[in-house]
């Protein structure tokens, strides 16, 4: 969190029984009992398959995930570095054809091969299925960003939100809350 947090709503959030308020001080307590726990990144953590263009179902996994780390940030007074990453599984087999593809005939060779395996039926520059659904939900959570902001909810921030098929990545932090 780049910003104070304003005397109110940390009141309030100290005051909150909502799902991820109570979720974030599950995290909190964890976080206190490890040794070095005050100094640590906390990473949060969601995963998709991209199998098909992000919809609200794909919206709703980053989303909770989102407010269970706003929620922590509230609670801490953003005293701690947080990271949220959205896993993609590149590995989930493209288990049917998506209705919402352009030639459905093309990827009908493709069936149960990984999504970055996969070619892409939409052309351009990506060089596969699952890469260009991670695109679109990058896109989607950078659109969402804009609208939030537009509206007068800075605290909305997909770009720091990383989309990755790559290993998971090794720091320093010691504490994660995955959905």
């Amino acid at each position: 969190m780049t910003e104070p947090i304003e005397p109110a709503l940390a009141a309030a959030a100290k005051e909150a029984r909502a799902w991820p308020f109570e979720e974030a001080r599950r995290i909190i307590k964890r976080l206190d009992s490890l040794k070095g726990g005050a100094g640590k990144t906390v990473i949060f953590e969601t995963g998709y398959g991209p199998s098909g263009l992000p919809h609200i179902g794909t919206f709703g996994e980053v989303a909770r995930t989102a407010m269970v780390r706003h929620a922590f940030e509230l609670l801490t007074g953003g005293k701690h570095k947080t990271r949220l990453i959205c896993f993609s599984d590149d590995m989930d087999g493209m288990r049917k054809i998506p209705d919402n593809v352009p030639d459905r005939s093309f990827l009908e060779p493709h069936l149960h091969k990984p999504l970055t395996a996969v070619p892409n039926p939409f052309g351009g520059d990506y060089e596969s299925f699952g890469h260009h659904n991670n695109a679109m939900l990058r896109r989607f959570l950078d659109t969402l960003e804009a609208q939030a902001n537009a509206r007068g909810f800075p605290q909305v921030k997909g770009h720091e939100i990383d989309v990755t098929i790559d290993p998971i990545p090794v720091t320093n932090a010691d504490a994660a809350w995955a959905r």
